[in-house]
């Protein structure tokens, strides 16, 4: 299954300079998290009230598909509630990962993506 988003904003402190995390929010986000969050509103033909993701799944962003080799005990109900993920790009997980925390590592050539306003995210259960 695919569910597929569309990046609706982007806070002035969304993006870290070392391209390693991202913080993924649906419009519902507060006040506070905005700055930091990249916000994003899925597509009524994929309802994120059904979203199921697992280690092997992919998401892909900026043209670029990433393999899911962590995905936290929280992150489906975290989606599903809040429209929330935060995303480690390229990173080793720790020995007490985050429980809404997708980690990706990079394939050969993948670069950290750009994010931008009216861009897609794809989220896919292989």
């Amino acid at each position: 299954m695919k569910w597929n988003s569309t990046i609706t904003k982007i806070g002035q402190q969304a993006i870290e300079a070392d391209g390693k995390m991202v913080i993924l929010f649906s419009d519902n986000v507060t006040a506070d998290l905005n700055d930091v969050s990249v916000i994003q509103k899925f597509d009524d033909t994929t309802p994120v009230s059904q979203f199921v993701f697992k280690k092997g799944d992919t998401i892909t962003i900026d043209g670029q598909t990433y393999v899911a080799d962590y995905v936290g005990a929280m992150v489906e109900s975290n989606m599903k509630a809040l429209g929330h993920i935060t995303i480690f790009f390229d990173q080793k997980k720790p020995k007490n990962p985050m429980a809404n925390a997708v980690y990706l590592t990079f394939a050969d050539k993948q670069t950290f993506p750009e994010f931008n306003v009216g861009d897609e995210i794809i989220y896919e259960h292989v």
